[in-house]
């Protein structure tokens, strides 16, 4: 079996490639520049793109070349090869404020268009708040960092907002059980299934690390919606919040962040 991870140099991309790599599988790896070796893969696992949603509204052409151009140029590869497609949608689609968010939407649309027209198999994982080690953006990670190091943390809105704040090795268990054929191709939300608040998130990390977080509040940047949570979620036994910001905390503190 010959799997690609696109972004395998990002965070939930590096993630995978590494689980992967450490199992003996063949694993290929491609990012964002590179040359794409001329392999006929079985899997994609398409994770490359950019990922600051913020920064979208900026520059929205060059999100649209590495977020939904990018994504049909690997559709296209996966249909010449009949690979499986693995995309990792988001939760922000349901109500796109964004060119990040709109491309993500638009790649859901395409993909299904492909599984139509081309009997593909796809995976299409719509996820929420993905966190983990070795993350450099977020919530869990910049709070946990200004918890830390303390430094002022910045709440955009006024910290009322939900969000589902999922582990990463949840994630890399998911990919795990769709490349062993536990889990059959289409539409899956991925989240922990249970809904945390910006303010109720910081009282949990200042628990976890034992230590105060100061912070100011901005408006938004873009338009969030009030509350993102995964509804019938894909993921079981999800490893709870505080068992991830500890693991989180380790990581900052070992590597000195």
């Amino acid at each position: 079996m010959k799997i690609l991870v696109t972004g395998h140099r990002g965070f939930i991309g590096g993630h995978i490639y590494n689980y992967l790599k450490s199992n003996n599988y063949e694993v290929y790896g491609y990012d964002l520049g590179d040359k794409l070796e001329d392999v006929k893969y079985d899997y994609i696992i398409h994770m490359a793109a950019r990922g600051l949603i913020r920064l979208s509204t900026k520059f929205p052409y060059e999100y649209y070349k590495d977020g939904l151009d990018l994504t049909i140029k690997f559709l296209e590869l996966a249909r010449k090869n009949n690979s499986k497609f693995i995309f990792p949608s988001s939760g922000s689609i349901q109500n796109p404020t964004n060119p990040y968010s709109l491309g993500k939407k638009n790649a859901v649309e395409w993909i299904k268009l492909y599984g139509k027209l081309y009997n593909m198999d796809y995976y299409v994982l719509k996820f929420y708040n993905i966190y983990g080690e070795n993350a450099k953006k977020g919530a869990v990670y910049l709070f946990t960092k200004a918890a830390l190091n303390g430094e002022t943390a910045t709440v955009y809105g006024d910290g009322t907002h939900i969000r589902d704040y999922l582990y990463v090795g949840d994630v890399v268990k998911l990919i795990y059980n769709i490349i062993n054929n536990k889990i059959v191709p289409g539409e899956y939300d991925v989240g922990s299934g249970t809904g945390t608040s910006v303010n109720d998130l910081i009282k949990l990390i200042e628990g976890v690390t034992n230590r105060p977080i100061e912070y100011v509040k901005k408006d938004y940047i873009v338009d969030e919606a009030d509350n993102l949570v995964a509804g019938n979620t894909v993921i079981k036994d999800p490893l709870p919040l505080s068992n991830g910001i500890e693991k989180v905390m380790k990581c900052i503190e070992s590597s000195k962040l």
